[in-house]
């Protein structure tokens, strides 16, 4: 008889949390487990799924907003924030869920809850206690806020949880306790991640030379991603760098955040005279067919970054990888091999424009970047790590 899971997922647009989850469930073992996945709402997580025909009984409820901040008024026709009644609003919603998922969890037999993403941890650990269901956490965040690193470490600790899975090393160290953590890095699937089978479509869209070399970089247009320091130091490469290079940053700001820092940036562009050599691409559903048309991926946070996605994927489409040794970046970055990483006061700048001037360096390190994706963060490898975690919890209940 199958085994049931309910998953608990708010990440359903198409960010981190939601992606990483999809690929688990695309490499599933469904002969062995029923998978439930509790989300807010149908978007790009459900469209996924459904484009993969996966076994997935997915539960929507209104009442299990995608974050506490979630706007829950309306004027002339625009969603307005009204804080803090929505972060009110929405904890009242998620007590109402947390009761009215008792039927749900006995109806389905659920023998295991999975959280996955920082408000489902929080949610499903309360869930999983007042229901005694064991708990699997997958942590993909690292907690700078006191109140909220006091929080995890105080729920962490409940009887339930009985597996915190956490995408590196510096995601694991925030926590107190270490008994019940595994590091278990971000997967992507390397054969859609390929450039046999990835369109490129950034030179042809804006016309970019092929003699032109492109430093890019990709994300969420929020504030500690880094991108204001990303043109910092593409104005520094302008200065030693005299042939024509161009700047690309693809991605825009989530709708819940302020939407000024775009502008920001826009005008420190004009500031440093880059207009001529700046991309701004905007949000694309297809990163990867403009991460494939990089020379050099550069990925500029300097705030601990749990275990960026963006840098996985980018290593698959075989590039060389800039970072800061800080948070989960450091250890996807094997320094002088696949790329180079630097410590959080030093100028990359020297490095790039060694790059810049050396194909044969940039081969090489884009030819060990794709290896070390296939050979330790394919999905495939991540997908059986997880389920090896989740095997051993259901043999440890048919023990006891």
């Amino acid at each position: 008889m199958k085994k049931n899971i309910l998953f608990i997922n708010h990440s359903v647009r198409d960010g981190g949390p939601g992606r990483s989850l999809f690929y688990l469930f695309k490499h599933f073992d469904y002969n062995k487990y029923k998978v439930h996945v509790l989300i807010p709402s149908k978007n790009t997580f459900s469209e996924n799924i459904k484009n993969e025909n996966l076994e997935i009984n997915e539960i929507i409820s209104k009442n299990f907003p995608e974050n506490l901040k979630k706007q829950n008024f309306n004027m002339f026709g625009k969603s307005i924030s009204i804080l803090p009644l929505d972060i009110i609003i929405n904890l009242i919603r998620l007590i109402i869920l947390s009761i009215t998922l008792k039927n749900l969890i006995k109806k389905n037999k659920i023998e295991l809850i999975y959280c996955n993403g920082t408000q489902a941890k929080i949610f499903g650990s309360i869930v999983g206690f007042f229901y005694n269901i064991k708990t699997i956490w997958h942590v993909r965040n690292i907690q700078t806020n006191v109140f909220f690193k006091w929080l995890i470490n105080t729920c962490g600790k409940f009887k339930n949880i009985k597996k915190i899975i956490c995408v590196s090393n510096a995601t694991s160290d925030q926590f107190k306790f270490k008994n019940k953590n595994i590091v278990i890095n971000n997967g992507i699937d390397t054969d859609e991640f390929s450039n046999n089978k990835i369109i490129k479509k950034l030179r042809d869209e804006y016309r970019i030379e092929k003699n032109k070399i492109i430093i890019g970089t990709a994300g969420r247009i929020v504030p500690r991603k880094g991108f204001e320091y990303f043109i910092e130091v593409c104005k520094e490469i302008s200065h030693i760098f005299k042939k024509d290079c161009v700047f690309v940053i693809v991605g825009d700001t989530p709708f819940y955040f302020k939407q000024n820092l775009m502008n920001k940036l826009k005008d420190k562009v004009k500031e440093y005279n880059l207009t001529n050599k700046f991309i701004f691409t905007g949000y694309k559903t297809d990163v990867e067919s403009y991460i494939a048309d990089f020379d050099i991926f550069f990925i500029p946070s300097r705030y601990p970054d749990p275990f960026p996605r963006v840098v996985v994927e980018s290593m698959a489409l075989s590039k060389p990888i800039i970072g800061f040794r800080i948070g989960g970046i450091g250890e996807a970055i094997d320094n002088g091999i696949n790329g180079y990483s630097h410590n959080i006061k030093e100028s990359p700048t020297k490095n790039i424009v060694s790059l810049i001037e050396n194909e044969d360096l940039r081969l090489s390190m884009g030819f060990n970047s794709r290896k070390k994706s296939v050979n330790q963060y394919d999905s495939r490898i991540i997908a059986n790590k997880v389920l090896l975690v989740i095997e051993s919890l259901f043999s440890s209940s048919s023990e006891a």
